[in-house]
C-alpha cells in the first residue's frame, strides 16, 4: 500500500497566506525579545504563527490541531531560549519544520491509540483482574508523584483546567493571564508533567513503558 507523506511542498505553498507570517514581521525582534525573557516576545510569536499552524495541522490531525499548534510554539520558544536559533530571519521555515515533526508524532499516536482501542474492545472484561487494578493504582501514584515536582503555578493551571473543568476565560481571570500566556503555560505544564511521570515510571519499572495524557 502506498504511504502518503504527511506534508508536501504543495501544502505549504497553498497555505502561505495562513501558515506563513506577513513580510513586515521582524523575526529578529521576536527572537531578541524571547531571549531577553520579555513576555512580549512570546505574544508576538504566538500571534504571528498560531492561526496558520492550527489551520495547517487541522488538515492532518483535525482533533489535535490546537495541541499541535501550541506544542510547536512552545518548542520554538524553548529553542530560542536555549540560543538554538542562529538565523532569526529563517524563523518561519524553522517553525514549519517543528510543526511537521509534532504533527507526524501526533498522527502516529492517534493511529496507535485507535489500534489499542480496537484491541481493548475485543478483549475480555478485565475489571476484576488484580493486575489491571494494580496498574490503575500505580498510574495514580505516578501522577501524584509527578505533580509534586511541578511548581505551584504549573500545578494550579493543570488542576483548574483538567480537574476543576474551569474555562480558559475563568483561569485567565483567576491567574491574571493573557490568552497566549495561558495556552503556553498549560502546554509547558503538561509537558513537564509528562516528563516527570516518565521519569517516575522508569524509576519504578526499568522496562520500556509509556504514560499517555489527555490533551
Amino acid at each position: 500500500m502506498r504511504r502518503h507523506a504527511i506534508f508536501s511542498s504543495g501544502d505549504f505553498s497553498l497555505t502561505l497566506a495562513q501558515a506563513t507570517p506577513v513580510p513586515h514581521i521582524d523575526y529578529r525582534q521576536i527572537v531578541a525579545l524571547i531571549r531577553a525573557g520579555d513576555p512580549a516576545g512570546s505574544e508576538l510569536l504566538f500571534n504571528t504563527f498560531y492561526r496558520g499552524l492550527r489551520f495547517l495541522a487541522a488538515r492532518y490531525c483535525p482533533h489535535l490541531a490546537e495541541d499541535c499548534a501550541q506544542e510547536t510554539i512552545l518548542a520554538v520558544m524553548q529553542q530560542i531560549e536555549r540560543g538554538k536559533i542562529e538565523h532569526p530571519e529563517a524563523l518561519p521555515g524553522y517553525v514549519r519544520t517543528i510543526l511537521k515533526r509534532i504533527a507526524w508524532d501526533k498522527k502516529k499516536q492517534c493511529e496507535r491509540l485507535e489500534s489499542e482501542g480496537a484491541a481493548f474492545e475485543k478483549a475480555p472484561d478485565r475489571r476484576e483482574d488484580p493486575h489491571r487494578a494494580f496498574e490503575i493504582k500505580q498510574r495514580a501514584e505516578i501522577l501524584q508523584c509527578a505533580l509534586r515536582t511541578l511548581k505551584p503555578r504549573a500545578r494550579e493551571v493543570l488542576r483548574r483546567f483538567y480537574l476543576s473543568g474551569e474555562s480558559k476565560e475563568q483561569i485567565c481571570q483567576a491567574m491574571n493571564l493573557t490568552e497566549t500566556s495561558f495556552r503556553l503555560l498549560k502546554s509547558r505544564s503538561k509537558q513537564m508533567l509528562e516528563e516527570a511521570a516518565a521519569r517516575e515510571l522508569r524509576r519504578r519499572n526499568p522496562e520500556p513503558a509509556r504514560l499517555a495524557f489527555a490533551s
